[in-house]
């Protein structure tokens, strides 16, 4: 009983404070984390050379950055920097290609690493100061490149090509990494994904798991464990394959942030990240579907529920075995356009770079057109959960909304909560009915 009311009352809680959690996490980002993530990036990509550092800077940066503090955090960046790179290529090694070594070792190695490494925002940003620091750096192209085509979306017909990585066990779950092609088409990348099964319960279904943007959960050392899609998922008998997006994480490039490349010059660049993501959703599930023999769905947050709602859309021309059985989306959009006009994307200055490059509501026209979702998904809607916000500004609630309507998925399969982008995930982990939904409905296929 006791516990029971302390959910509630936590619940309660939360819910009072809802209006207030996105302006705050958002003007942080906006103040804190983008400038100095930039800054953070900018070093790595100068591998710590202070004359190239300070011509991505303000003046007063640029002055700032011939401080002793400042050579010295530069100093420890890269050295950080390199121990990860270190790390990355060791474990490279035993997770991904079976080599000599403890793969739950080698995993626990390269994200204290990578950990270390991302800590170093701070103290870069507090040497050179984020007053009137760059949020991006923009590569914005000019109007009138031509929209994707539905050719973009389609998943491969080679679906083979993913190397398995050693089973290994962490706490009550069994891991195992996989690394297939990219199809982003950038040199040297690697599509990677981590899938998670419980040990003690049975599985029923497997779902495949996109993360918001900037979100590089394969770099945390460890989340709270209900805080991790793998442990949120698995507890309702999934098994769980989280994918890491381009452009993050194992897959970011050393001059950018993770998630930095989708803005650079949206809508392009978004639209080509979705794009190879869809087409990566759909080798994992093939993958997925050939490991366990169990019905396979794709589940979005934000960012990825873009694609999500990508391959759902135009799941119906893939081959048969990387065709999604089910869905969940979280705080999702019809929108992409509109999304880059939220109040996320007004932090980092979007709308602005698109105006200075010549980008008006005609051109967009047709990239959100080619971005958004069909008018009928090609899997049954009742196969299909939506969570959404009411206090959503980053993707829009009432877009959401439209998609739920439009696709006709039922009231039973829709969660609404009077939370904001920020806040939705914590709410669903605190009452994870929409989460013992989808799983209900994996069950059933």
């Amino acid at each position: 009983m006791s516990n029971s009311f302390s959910r509630r009352a936590a619940i309660a809680g939360y819910d009072l404070v809802a209006g207030f959690v996105d302006p705050i996490t958002i003007g942080a980002m906006k103040r804190w984390w983008f400038p100095s993530a930039r800054i953070w990036a900018s070093a790595n990509g100068a591998r710590g050379d202070a004359d190239a550092v300070a011509a991505n800077l303000p003046t007063r940066g640029q002055k700032r950055i011939r401080s002793k503090a400042a050579q010295l955090a530069l100093q420890k960046n890269e050295s950080a920097r390199q121990q990860s790179s270190d790390a990355n290529a060791a474990w490279r090694e035993v997770v991904i290609k079976g080599g000599d070594g403890d793969p739950a070792a080698g995993e626990t190695t390269r994200r204290r690493a990578g950990s270390r490494h991302l800590a170093m925002h701070g103290p870069l940003a507090a040497a050179v100061g984020r007053r009137g620091v760059q949020t991006v750096a923009w590569a914005m192209e000019a109007p009138g490149a031509l929209p994707l085509t539905a050719d973009a979306f389609m998943a491969s017909d080679n679906l083979e090509p993913v190397q398995e990585g050693p089973e290994f066990r962490e706490d009550t779950l069994m891991r195992r990494w996989l690394a297939a092609p990219a199809e982003t088409g950038m040199v040297g990348d690697i599509a990677y994904a981590r899938v998670s099964w419980p040990v003690d319960i049975p599985v029923h279904g497997v779902i495949v798991v996109g993360a918001g943007v900037g979100v590089e959960w394969d770099i945390f050392v460890r989340m709270r464990r209900d805080h991790d899609f793998a442990h949120a998922y698995t507890v309702h008998g999934l098994a769980v394959v989280e994918l890491v997006s381009p452009g993050h994480g194992l897959r970011r490039a050393d001059h950018l942030y993770g998630g930095e490349s989708f803005f650079q010059s949206a809508p392009v660049s978004a639209g080509a990240s979705l794009a190879a993501q869809v087409r990566e959703t759909g080798r994992w599930i093939a993958w997925a579907r050939r490991a366990f023999s169990l019905p396979v769905g794709v589940f979005g947050v934000s960012m990825s529920s873009f694609a999500a709602q990508l391959a759902i859309s135009h799941c119906n021309a893939w081959p048969e075995a990387a065709r999604p059985d089910a869905a969940l989306l979280m705080a999702h959009s019809g929108d992409l356009i509109g999304v880059t006009q939220g109040s996320l994307s007004r932090g980092l200055g979007l709308p602005a770079a698109q105006e200075a490059a010549g980008w008006t509501a005609a051109d967009f026209a047709p990239w959100g057109e080619a971005l958004g979702p069909a008018d009928k998904p090609a899997i049954a809607p009742e196969a299909i959960v939506s969570i959404t916000g009411r206090r959503d500004g980053v993707t829009p609630f009432r877009d959401g909304e439209i998609v739920c309507d439009n696709w006709g998925i039922p009231p039973a399969n829709r969660f609404t909560y009077g939370h904001g982008h920020m806040g939705l995930p914590f709410r669903v982990i605190m009452e994870p009915d929409a989460n013992e939904r989808i799983s209900e409905i994996l069950r059933c296929l």
